[in-house]
Parts: structure tokens; C-alpha cells; sequence
């Protein structure tokens, strides 16, 4: 069984600090034709906004974002405002950046 709940990458998915993180990310690599978008294969590129939120769960399921997002919450108990999405200590740029370029690679 996976290290990451489904209730965590549902939390992940829906969380605007991660949204905007990947709308970042996504749009700049798709900028700098690093990355492929598009509804279907083959189609013209497609907005990197709407990708990111039809790809949300696809994204938020990414391996060890989930425990590592419980794993700062249990890391932050007496903070009821922390939010684990704002803390790039919780899921790094790398790890957006490795999981939009798995999720939208380039085609050779």
C-alpha cells in the first residue's frame, strides 16, 4: 500500500497554495517548451492553468506527497493556521518540478 492517503492527496489536490504553485511551474516550463500540453495527444497546446486543475489528483498523487504533507502537519500540532501547501520545506520546487515534467513530458 502507498505511504499517501487519499484523504491527503484529496487535501493536496484542492489546496490553492499547491494550485498556485503548480500553475507557476507549469506555465513556466511550457513557456520555456520544456513540457507538452494538450487536452488530447497530438491536439495544440492547451492552457497550463487548466491543466493543472484537470490534473489536480493526477499531480497531487505524486509518490511521497502525501506523507509528506501529514508529516508536517503532525510536524506543526499547536499551529491550527499552518498551511503545509505555502511551506516549500513541505513539497520543494524539485518535487513540482519533477512531477510536471512526468505528467506533460515533451515528445521527442
Amino acid at each position: 500500500m502507498a505511504d499517501d492517503s487519499y484523504l491527503s492527496i484529496a487535501t493536496i489536490a484542492s489546496d490553492e497554495h499547491m494550485t498556485q504553485r503548480l500553475n507557476a511551474c507549469a506555465t513556466q516550463q511550457q513557456h520555456l517548451g520544456s513540457i507538452e500540453i494538450s487536452a488530447k495527444w497530438g491536439e495544440t497546446p492547451g492552457n497550463a492553468q487548466t491543466w493543472v486543475a484537470d490534473s489536480r489528483y493526477l499531480w497531487a498523487a505524486s509518490p511521497g506527497w502525501g506523507a509528506a504533507w501529514d508529516y508536517a502537519l503532525n510536524s506543526h500540532p499547536n499551529q491550527p493556521d499552518y498551511q503545509p501547501g505555502a511551506d516549500p520545506a513541505v513539497i520543494t520546487d524539485q518535487m513540482i518540478l519533477s512531477a510536471i515534467q512526468t505528467l506533460a513530458p515533451k515528445t521527442p
